[in-house]
């Protein structure tokens, strides 16, 4: 069965490898039944008879013939001795020479990168190149649009190694047989902000296929990216890092599912990885206007009712562990279904922008942990 399967999605240029496990079964624990499902969605049957109706802003699952296999971007050697995702929507792979990704739909990008690479050291979705440069790790990390490539300060340098930024990274693309991939340097770290306080970027670059469609979908938008598409980051950001610098982020749903039918609750879950701090710090989900690929700064959406807010403060140290949040929604979704919206939007944002304490990166689309709705129907 599992070779059909793997057979099924390399047809449809869906997977890599497909990863050693059956495909998620019809029965959940706690007796949940799968009642139906997409690429983006799913909906269980709880022993109750309850139907709950989850939305995710980016691909979780994959068709194989008759059957549904998860994304998994978790990096392992194959047969041939090059790692891959176990489950990914491109074809990704970690080559002597650095990361190269075929997009389903055409194209392909690859790191521009001339020498051999030492052997990477894999955990999850990241392989680390320790000293490709020296004084320099490169890390590559799996996303389902393709993959980020990050030259960072290794954290054991030998003696002497230079301490000044190094000659930025570059991307290699071809778009024979599809459309043009979007492959970019990313701004430089002081622009993005920090990643933690002991880890920050010299250089880094997206490589992530063409969006074919805008929902679903997220993205963030900051006042020192002006021109970047950030919607293929393995994150979502919001606050300030500074005082000054801005960041909000926008997901987008489809509502189709929801159409007609009563909504006894909603809750908005997404993951926080990483905050300034410990302390808690206010932050808010408000409707807007749709949003998609081409929105940046300069003409993002305006929120137009806040619905909620929280200080759950996630990813700092042990104290506050990175973990799952979740903000209850319900108002907001029951609108959405009244209205009959086909599309619904939300921006995260801080309650003060002005806060350096307010910075909060969370899981993306692209990540291992997706933004989702769980929605329980009536």
């Amino acid at each position: 069965m599992m070779r059909e399967i793997g057979a099924a999605l390399l047809s449809a240029g869906l997977l890599v490898t497909v990863p050693p496990m059956p495909a998620a079964p019809p029965v959940q624990a706690g007796g949940d039944r799968v009642e139906a499902r997409t690429e983006s969605s799913t909906t269980t049957v709880r022993p109750d008879g309850g139907r709950l109706l989850t939305l995710y802003t980016g691909t979780v699952q994959m068709r194989a013939g008759a059957e549904w296999v998860p994304v998994d971007l978790t990096l392992a050697p194959g047969p041939d001795g090059v790692a891959r995702p176990l489950a990914a929507p491109h074809d990704l792979r970690l080559t002597p020479q650095g990361p190269v990704v075929t997009f389903a739909g055409g194209g392909a990008a690859a790191l521009d990168w001339t020498t051999s690479l030492p052997a990477p050291v894999l955990a999850g979705p990241r392989a680390t190149y320790p000293q490709a440069r020296p004084g320099y790790d490169l890390v590559v990390e799996a996303t389902r649009a393709g993959f980020v490539a990050s030259l960072r300060r290794g954290a054991a340098a030998p003696a002497g190694t230079p301490t000044a930024p190094v000659t930025p990274l570059a991307l290699r693309t071809t778009t024979e047989g599809g459309p043009e991939a979007h492959a970019e340097a990313e701004p430089a770290a002081q622009e993005r902000g920090p990643m933690t306080e002991a880890e920050s970027s010299v250089s880094r670059v997206v490589a992530a296929a063409p969006a074919t469609a805008t929902v679903p979908f997220d993205t963030t938008v900051q006042s020192t990216v002006l021109r970047s598409d950030l919607g293929g980051d393995p994150d979502l950001r919001l606050g300030s890092y500074d005082g000054t610098a801005v960041a909000r982020s926008y997901l987008t749903f489809p509502l189709a599912e929801l159409t007609g039918r009563p909504i006894v609750s909603a809750v908005l879950r997404l993951h926080q990885d990483w905050s300034a701090g410990c302390q808690p710090r206010s932050w808010e989900v408000w409707s807007t206007a749709q949003a998609g690929p081409s929105t940046r700064w300069a003409n993002q959406p305006l929120g137009e009712h806040r619905w909620a807010s929280t200080t759950e403060t996630r990813g700092r140290n042990p104290e506050c562990a990175a973990g799952w949040t979740g903000v209850e929604v319900t108002e907001l979704v029951r609108a959405w279904a009244r209205g009959g919206a086909p599309i619904g939007t939300v921006q995260l944002r801080a309650t003060d922008e002005a806060d350096p304490a307010s910075w909060k990166r969370m899981g993306s689309a692209e990540s291992t942990n997706v933004p989702h709705l769980d929605v329980q129907l009536g």
